[in-house]
């Protein structure tokens, strides 16, 4: 397979970056290229594995707008060309697992007849079509798998590198908190004697070392999870912003902000998480001095926590909220984020 499909390679300098967010016509026109440029590779790859190959259409629809930083051009679209390569790839690649699954039942309902003695033929048959089936579809992940861009990164400082990998420290403590939620939801409350001014709605989500399968690196990337939308890779020298397999942005450090702040939350769950620190109590129904509203019978006690808050946010609409059961590895995160980012101004 290899002399089907040579990943592309390239070198990537980290160092301060001089980004320009104006995007244009041309730039739009460069982008549908790299996605068709990427389904008509996927389709000689395929053609040259196996005759007769036949799949659908693969329409996807970007949000271009949010592709915006012009010195990340060129990775931006040979990561959407790769994208589109990986998608009619795997869509051939389960057309065969269902081929596969199908033949399989066949056997076995033949198998296990009470006359499968008439159908010697037919069960020699069945099973070498299942062995060559399951040969091509072993090709088509293969390809599937070799189809990444690989990105050597490198520092043009030393105390850039050592940024980079403080800012990696930061993170492994941060991912090891007990509890990271997406914050996705929030209004005030209006109930009388509520103690909780806000009512909020969130999700657990996970941050981990991760990178999104296009894309193999020689440092190590990490992700923060999102709930409703895209989750955020971590690169050397830029961000991806990728939603459901459809919507690719790449972010320059200095486009995405990001806040700390520590906040005092009513936790309500039983389920304290046990790296929080516990402030004090109040109650579910509270008067003004604090002592708990005795007309309502159920009332109870609430923990008052603190957790670390960190928020994404861009100019062309990103905006994010999440909660830290620890607030101290979410601020040591924030910390070595600001003196990366100030590196690379």
């Amino acid at each position: 397979m290899k002399n089907i499909f040579i990943h592309p390679e390239m070198i990537l300098v980290v160092k301060r970056n001089n980004f320009n967010t104006n995007s244009s016509e041309s730039e739009r026109l460069k982008l549908e290229a790299a996605k068709e440029e990427g389904r008509k590779l996927a389709s000689e790859i395929l053609e040259s594995l196996f005759n007769n190959v036949l799949y659908g259409k693969i329409e996807s629809h970007f949000n271009t707008e949010r592709l915006n930083s012009d010195n990340f051009s060129e990775i931006r679209e040979s990561v959407i060309s790769l994208h589109h390569q990986r998608n009619v790839i795997s869509v051939e690649g389960e057309k065969y697992l269902l081929e596969i699954t199908s033949l399989k039942t066949k056997l076995n309902r033949i198998d296990k007849s009470f006359f499968r003695f008439l159908f010697k033929n037919k069960i020699s048959l069945l099973k070498e079509q299942i062995k060559l089936k399951e040969e091509e579809h072993l090709s088509i992940k293969h390809i599937e798998e070799e189809s990444y861009l690989k990105i050597n990164f490198k520092f043009d400082q030393i105390m850039v590198k050592e940024a980079y990998s403080d800012l990696i420290s930061a993170f492994t403590d941060l991912k090891y908190s007990h509890k990271i939620w997406d914050m996705i939801y929030s209004e005030r409350n209006s109930e009388t004697k509520a103690a909780a001014g806000t009512t909020m709605e969130r999700s657990e989500v996970r941050f981990k070392f991760d990178s999104i399968k296009s894309i193999l690196t020689n440092e190590k990337s990490f992700c923060f999870e999102n709930f409703n939308g895209g989750d955020f890779y971590f690169y050397p020298s830029f961000i991806i912003y990728f939603k459901n397999h459809e919507d690719i942005a790449i972010i320059d450090y200095n486009d995405l902000i990001i806040k700390y702040s520590e906040i005092r939350y009513l936790e309500e769950s039983q389920n304290i998480p046990n790296d929080t620190f516990i402030l004090g109590e109040t109650w579910y129904r509270v008067n003004k001095d604090g002592s708990p509203d005795r007309r309502f019978t159920d009332n109870f006690q609430i923990p008052i926590v603190s957790y670390g808050s960190i928020q994404l946010q861009t100019i062309s609409g990103i905006n994010e909220l999440y909660y830290i059961s620890d607030p101290r590895k979410a601020k040591h995160f924030c910390e070595q984020y600001y003196r990366y980012q100030d590196l690379l101004k």
